[in-house]
């Protein structure tokens, strides 16, 4: 599996294209439809997999659905936010979903040729997840390096953030960390280094 990540959006959001063989699935599609219709060229999009459903997260998403009529994955406790036509109005944006997403069932998951795990970490929002694919783990806004995600937007908790974070000291292996901002970072290098995590 190779992953691509590509920096979109007025607040620097990662997206990621994961591909595997001609086949791909996108994580978090935060700029504009037409830019990453443009990277995925001859791809076939399996699916799109979203961390939680603030506004600078799901940008791309409906244009995606039109082209492409791929499963949208989303918590169900993040649908009426994604849909909040108002959620970015404090940053100036407008950024909303209207297309049907599914809920993503916590556990093994399998879309095409790919497979990885679904742990639900409610905090930064209500419906925020991890995907934990082979040597990886795409946290959204729940883990960045050396820090974690904010919990004054809306749908934020701080008590259930740090419960959630716990899971981190769960895994097994050092996998990679890629978060929805900012650098990548890898588990082990967290568990000894950020302050969240102790």
């Amino acid at each position: 599996m190779e992953i691509r990540t590509f920096v979109m959006g007025p607040v620097q959001t990662n997206t990621y294209l994961l591909t595997e063989n001609n086949e791909a699935i996108l994580i978090d599609p935060a700029g504009k439809s037409e830019t990453v219709i443009e990277k995925l060229g001859d791809l076939k999009l399996d699916g799109i997999l979203l961390t939680h459903g603030h506004f600078d997260h799901i940008k791309a998403v409906d244009g995606l659905y039109e082209k492409y009529h791929c499963p949208v994955y989303l918590h169900e406790a993040d649908k009426e936010l994604a849909r909040d036509k108002y959620s970015g109005a404090d940053f100036g944006l407008v950024s909303y979903i209207t297309c049907p997403t599914i809920h993503p069932e916590e556990g093994k998951n399998n879309i095409g040729p790919f497979s990885f795990e679904v742990i639900y970490t409610p905090g930064h929002t209500e419906g925020s997840v991890l995907y934990v694919f082979e040597d990886c783990i795409f946290t959204g806004d729940t883990l960045f390096r050396g820090s974690i995600g904010r919990t004054d937007l809306k749908g934020g908790n701080e008590s259930k953030l740090r419960d959630s974070l716990r899971v981190f000291h769960n895994f097994t292996k050092n996998y990679l960390i890629y978060p929805g901002h900012e650098m990548a970072s890898d588990l082990e290098c967290e568990l000894a280094n950020n302050w969240y995590l102790r």
